[in-house]
């Protein structure tokens, strides 16, 4: 694709935000930075896309960097969940115990809690990068100045207020790293971060990953690499292209 610009995002979380690990079950850990499958959404909402078409995800790859660290905190809320059937005589001894008890909802389910742990970061302040064409950047410029959905960083009531930098064309250079960069390196936080859906077939996706570290902005140990550019007073990588399906199987895939 065309991708000869930056289009400049100062992201600022009103009150916090969370992008989930996947890996956790019961305490979900937030990635340092919002990944680019987080941003894509956030694209898509300015558009009015819909929840899975992925069918532009092909025209834009993103970066971003730490502006300000927000307060890392843990947040405790209680899950419920629907207990399988009894398989046994024990188990429906047990369960008709709780019946009599009156333990049962009305329907006679069983249901059981459990404590949901949620890892947030208040009040940070992202810079965000999307390389695209000029084109492009256009349309988006338009989109988040009037954005057809609520724009929200992570989950859906993190809502997020957006300001455009504008457009730069990224340098090549050889200082310091200040945004996401390729790889494991000393100085920063490594991980790993979702970038891109791909369709293998109806309802099967596979998920495309980024291994990254990102710098302290505050204890800048100064991580210099090969391939950085500077734009919008950030020096960075952007994601990889897509090595999944190709962009033309995901438009018409996404769709369905």
């Amino acid at each position: 694709m065309a991708a000869d610009l930056c289009l400049g995002l100062r992201l600022a979380p009103l009150f916090w935000c969370s992008f989930r690990d996947p890996v956790g079950s019961n305490v979900h850990r937030s990635f340092p930075v919002p990944p680019p499958a987080t941003l894509f959404g956030l694209v898509g909402a300015a558009l009015g896309l819909q929840q899975h078409d992925y069918s532009r995800r092909h025209e834009m790859r993103f970066a971003v960097a730490v502006e300000k660290m927000g307060e890392t905190v843990e947040s405790y809320s209680k899950w419920m969940k629907r207990a399988e059937d009894a398989k046994d005589a024990t188990q429906k001894e047990a369960r008709e115990a709780m019946r009599q008890r009156g333990l049962l909802t009305p329907d006679e389910s069983l249901w059981i809690s459990t404590t949901l742990i949620r890892q947030k970061i208040i009040q940070p302040v992202f810079i965000a990068g999307i390389l695209c064409s000029n084109e492009v950047a256009e349309e988006l410029i338009t989109a988040f100045k009037n954005p057809f959905f609520p724009l929200c960083l992570g989950e859906s009531d993190d809502v997020v207020d957006v300001e455009i930098l504008g457009l730069d064309e990224p340098v090549s250079t050889s200082e310091a790293a200040t945004g996401t960069v390729d790889g494991v390196h000393a100085g920063g936080t490594l991980a790993s971060l979702p970038t891109r859906f791909n369709m293998e077939k109806r309802n099967r996706w596979t998920c495309e990953k980024w291994l990254v570290t990102v710098p302290d902005p505050v204890s800048n140990q100064g991580i210099s690499l090969p391939g950085l550019v500077e734009c919008h007073g950030q020096r960075w990588h952007f994601e990889p292209e897509a090595n999944g399906a190709s962009t033309k199987e995901i438009a018409q895939l996404s769709l369905l």
